[in-house]
C-alpha cells in the first residue's frame, strides 16, 4: 500500500473501532430487494409479467430494459441506451442475452396466469452485427388470454433463482440428469450447449477465466467501465439498485477512509491489483462449466441464448445447484481476444462457423446466496 494511503488508514483507525464495525451488515438493504417479493394476486397480466420479467440474469445487473406499455395488451421491451457496457460488451451480444431472459420470464409468468404471449422480435428491425441495440424495440409481446395454456413448471424457480458469486463446493457432483437436461434446454432453441466436468479441463478453464478477466481489470478503459457501477455499501446501492453492489465489510472501510479508490486502476504487483485478484479465487471453485453456443451469431440467436440460459439456471436452482456466468472470456474487445481463443480451442468450438454465447461455471455453493438488487417496475415503465 503506498504510504500516503497507508498514513490515512493509520489516522482513520478511531473511525473504523468507533462507528462503521457496529452493526456491520452483509444484507442488501430491504428496499434493494423487494422485487423480489412475489406480487399480489390482483396484479393486471401485464405487472404481474413485469415483476416476474425483472429478476432475470443480466451483464452487470445493469437491467437494461424499458417496458413501453402505451399499447393496450401489449408489452414492448426497448434496450435502454443509458444501460450500456459499451467497453466490455462493444456490439451489445451480452445486453441482448440479458432481453432475452427477460423475455423468457415474462412468457412463464403469463403462463402462470392464463396468458398466451406472442413474441415478435425486432418489430421496427434488427441491430446491426457490430451496432449497438440501444433505444432500439427488441421485442413486441402481444397478451392474449387462453384459459387452456399448460402452466411451465420451471415458473416456481423464478424468485428462487440466485446468481452465487461465492466459494461452491469442489468435491461435490453434478446430477447426471441435471447435465442432460441443460443440453436439451439449449438444443429446443436451436443452440449447442455442454457441460464439462473433467479435471483436466476444467483446470484450463479456470486460467482461461482468469486470465481475462486480469485482462480487464488492467486494461483502463475496461476496468473503470465496471468501477462506475461499482455500489459500495448499503446507501450506495439502495440509491441505485442495479450494478456490482458490495457490501463486505473490508470494501466499505477501506472505502470510507479513503484506502480504497475505485476508479484506481489496477497495476500488476500493486496492492490493488492483488486485492481484486484475490476476489476472483472464490470464481475458480465449482464442479463443472456450462456453455451455449450457436451456429450463426444473429441478434435473434442472442435472445434465444438468453432464453435458454435462464431456464438452464431455473432448472439447476430446481436441483438445488448453483450457476454462475463468467463472460470475461467471451467480451468482443481486442486484448481478450487471446482468451478467447482459447476457450474455443478448449471446448473445440470453431470461430468460423460458431459462436460462443455463454459460459457459466456450476457447482453447490458453501453458504445460501441472496437475491441481488433489483430496480422498481416504475423505473422500467414507459407508458
Amino acid at each position: 500500500m503506498p504510504r500516503r494511503r497507508f498514513i490515512r488508514l493509520v489516522g482513520g483507525g478511531a473511525v473504523l473501532v468507533a462507528a462503521p464495525l457496529t452493526g456491520c451488515s452483509a444484507a442488501y438493504p430491504a428496499a434493494a430487494v423487494r422485487a423480489w417479493q412475489a406480487p399480489g394476486e390482483a396484479a393486471d397480466a401485464r405487472s404481474w409479467m413485469l415483476a416476474h420479467a425483472l429478476l432475470a440474469p443480466n451483464p452487470h445487473n445493469r437491467q437494461p430494459w424499458i417496458a413501453d406499455v402505451r399499447r393496450c395488451g401489449e408489452i414492448t421491451l426497448v434496450c435502454d441506451s443509458e444501460r450500456l457496457l459499451p467497453q466490455t460488451d462493444p456490439f451489445g451480444r451480452q445486453i441482448l442475452i440479458g432481453c432475452g431472459a427477460f423475455i423468457e420470464l415474462a412468457v412463464m409468468a403469463a403462463a402462470k396466469r392464463g396468458h398466451r404471449v406472442q413474441v415478435k422480435l425486432f418489430p421496427d428491425g434488427e441491430p446491426g452485427p457490430r451496432e449497438l441495440p440501444g433505444g432500439r424495440a427488441v421485442a413486441r409481446l402481444v397478451v392474449e388470454a387462453d384459459a387452456s395454456l399448460t402452466r411451465d413448471p420451471l415458473f416456481e424457480q423464478i424468485r428462487r433463482r440466485r446468481t452465487h458469486k461465492e466459494a461452491y463446493d469442489n468435491a461435490r457432483a453434478l446430477p447426471a440428469a441435471l447435465l442432460q437436461s441443460l443440453q436439451t434446454t439449449a438444443a429446443e432453441r436451436g443452440l449447442l450447449a455442454a457441460t464439462i466436468t473433467a479435471a483436466p479441463a476444467l483446470t484450463a478453464l479456470r486460467k482461461i477465466t482468469r486470465d481475462a478477466f486480469e485482462t480487464e481489470i488492467l486494461t483502463p478503459r475496461t476496468y473503470l467501465e465496471s468501477a462506475r457501477l461499482m455500489r459500495i455499501g448499503p446507501t450506495e446501492i439502495e440509491q441505485h439498485r442495479d450494478g456490482i453492489p458490495l457490501m463486505g465489510t473490508a470494501a466499505r472501510l477501506m472505502s470510507a477512509v479513503g484506502a480504497f479508490d475505485r476508479y484506481e486502476v489496477p497495476q500488476r504487483g500493486s496492492s490493488n491489483y492483488r486485492q481484486t485478484m484475490d476476489r476472483w479465487s472464490a470464481f475458480e471453485t465449482g464442479t463443472g462449466y456450462f456453455w451455449i453456443a450457436s451456429r450463426v451469431n444473429s441478434r435473434t440467436a442472442q435472445l434465444d441464448s438468453g432464453r435458454a440460459y435462464v431456464r438452464a439456471q431455473l432448472q439447476a436452482t430446481a436441483a438445488g445447484v448453483d450457476m454462475h456466468p463468467l463472460s470475461q472470456a467471451l467480451q468482443e474487445y481486442p486484448e481478450v481476444s487471446p482468451q478467447l481463443d482459447a476457450l474455443r480451442l478448449v471446448l473445440g468450438i470453431d470461430a468460423a462457423t460458431t459462436t460462443v454465447q455463454m459460459l457459466a461455471r456450476i457447482g453447490y455453493g458453501k453458504v445460501e446466496a441472496g437475491p441481488s438488487p433489483r430496480r422498481e417496475i416504475a423505473q422500467l415503465l414507459r407508458a
